[in-house]
């Protein structure tokens, strides 16, 4: 019983380690990068998310 608990909190663990990474890697390229840059980066984030969603 302790596994599947154990199991649980290391996925959640993963998930909140993985926003934060995102969360810094955001930060860093805001400070860093251009504007129009970041409108690309966001446009083409959204056309494969939507490409993967419908295909």
């Amino acid at each position: 019983m302790r596994k599947g608990r154990y199991s649980f909190w290391n996925a959640e663990m993963k998930i909140i380690g993985l926003v934060l990474l995102i969360l810094g890697i955001s930060i860093i390229g805001i400070l860093v990068l251009p504007y129009r840059l970041w409108l690309v980066i966001i446009g083409v984030i959204l056309i494969y998310l939507g490409y993967k969603l419908f295909c």
